[in-house]
């Protein structure tokens, strides 16, 4: 066999778009939201009890979604796909509704911000398991971690440029040692609806949904590969629709998708309670600005996210996302330390250190265990399983902006970083259990994301 497959960098890049536009929208919804909502003297508990609300919708909406995207109406998929209605509709209307978010917060009427909220967070639910599920779609299964690795480099690009933006058009102003966002914040919120409506039109016109499918599916034939190489009968094109979604799993494949779906709930619940209540922590108890150390976290992601494909091509997917729950641990421990037993001028600087080591951490894992979630699926039932992993993501990112909001009112603000330290450390043991998710690698060689030929190995699994 002396052909390759060859990851489509340029199509991946297109149909990454939305993704893209959904890190830029959640960079600057979970960064100005609390403070949005700090100006009406709401708690820390009540702003996460808030902040939780999109993933109570996304926890119903979201494997709805995957579902509806999977059964969307034949006529309709064989001229638009069965992805991009959803992508097309949802962004269009998410970045309208957070306009009408922003005039509310100006003009103080917080009835209105929160049902335009609403509104807003189902449309962001309408896009998001399609918009995901749109990679898999394309790309083989071998050669989807380099796939993911360049959606969340591009993910990473869109919240350093919305930090960027925040970092530069924010206006703060101190008072009695606390800093305080001030002015109108239209232009930062315009830039981000106009750029998730840019990413729209650009999808309309140049993903052709049905044509890359086909084009992959031709590929993997001429290299006598099968596309869900677990089904009884490829040749019956209804064989994955008629069977159970979990089915075909055996006891060991079922026990490891419970563990990477528990480890992905508990590495969510350290990771998003940080980041939801980061901005307030930053601000009110730390008094610097919050977007410099995302900033950082952001960057150390963007170093690390090829190392991490091919460490993971070295050593399986497993042990690569052992390595980057590590690196949180670390981080989280560090931090944890000096802020008990080290002045405030010392926990200021340790926030950089910190964030380099969570946010390469973060991108370490995420580079595999999205694909480790949907290796077991076949190509009818990717978006199900998509919605399956995103209802892990949703369950803790329900739970943790509660929770850690309660930890920060009723015991210390500073208990916000022992608080992720202990879920990192649980993620790493649900993990560390784990035995299937890697991808069964062909004789043939795969590629990286530069698009240089990589030599084939055997992942564990």
């Amino acid at each position: 066999m002396t052909e390759k497959l060859k990851l489509n960098i340029g199509r991946t890049v297109l149909v990454g778009l939305a993704f893209f536009t959904i890190t830029m929208f959640w960079q600057v919804y979970d960064s100005l939201m609390p403070l949005f909502l700090k100006d009406f003297d709401l708690s820390q508990t009540l702003i996460g009890f808030v902040m939780a609300l999109d993933n109570i919708l996304a926890l119903v909406l979201l494997p709805f979604m995957g579902l509806m995207s999977d059964r969307f109406p034949m006529k309709l998929r064989s001229k638009f796909g069965r992805r991009m209605p959803f992508i097309v509709c949802g962004s269009t209307l998410a970045a309208m509704t957070l306009l009408l978010v922003n005039f509310a917060h100006n003009e103080r009427l917080l009835w209105l911000m929160l049902t335009a909220a609403a509104f807003m967070l189902v449309f962001m639910c309408l896009y998001r398991t399609p918009a995901v599920a749109l990679m898999p779609d394309v790309t083989p299964k071998q050669i989807r971690s380099q796939g993911n690795t360049v959606i969340n480099i591009m993910g990473t690009v869109g919240g350093v440029i919305t930090l960027l933006l925040m970092q530069f058009l924010l206006k703060y102003e101190t008072r009695e040692g606390v800093k305080y966002i001030v002015g109108n914040n239209w232009l930062i919120i315009s830039l981000i609806a106009c750029f998730m409506l840019a990413a729209t039109v650009v999808m309309l016109f140049k993903v052709r949904e049905n044509k890359f499918v086909e084009e992959k599916l031709e590929t993997l034939k001429s290299l006598g590969i099968s596309e869900d190489e677990d089904a009884d009968d490829p040749e019956d094109a209804d064989f994955a629709t008629k069977r159970k979604v979990f089915g075909a799993l055996d006891r060991s494949q079922k026990i490891s998708l419970i563990l990477i779906l528990s480890s992905v709930f508990l590495w969510y619940m350290a990771y998003n309670a940080v980041t939801t209540h980061f901005s307030v922590f930053s601000t009110r108890i730390l008094g610097i600005e919050f977007t410099m150390p995302l900033l950082v976290a952001n960057a150390a992601a963007f170093i690390m996210f090829v190392p991490a494909s091919i460490i993971g091509k070295k050593i399986g997917r497993k042990n690569t996302v052992l390595i980057g729950v590590g690196m949180l641990i670390l981080g989280f421990a560090f931090a944890t330390v000096l802020i008990f037993s080290a002045s405030i001028e010392a926990v200021k600087i340790a926030m950089y250190p910190t964030f380099i080591l969570v946010g390469g951490g973060w991108a370490t894992i995420n580079v595999h265990s999205f694909v480790m979630s949907v290796e077991l699926a076949t190509k009818e039932t990717t978006g199900v399983y998509t919605g399956l992993y995103y209802t892990f993501v949703s369950c803790a990112q329900i739970v943790t902006p509660i929770l850690a909001g309660a930890v920060m009112d009723y015991i210390a603000p500073e208990g916000l970083l022992p608080y992720a330290l202990i879920f990192s450390a649980l993620a790493f043991m649900t993990m560390f259990f784990v035995r299937h998710g890697n991808a069964k690698v062909q004789e043939e060689s795969l590629v990286d994301t530069t698009g240089d030929a990589l030599p084939s190995d055997t992942e564990e699994g």
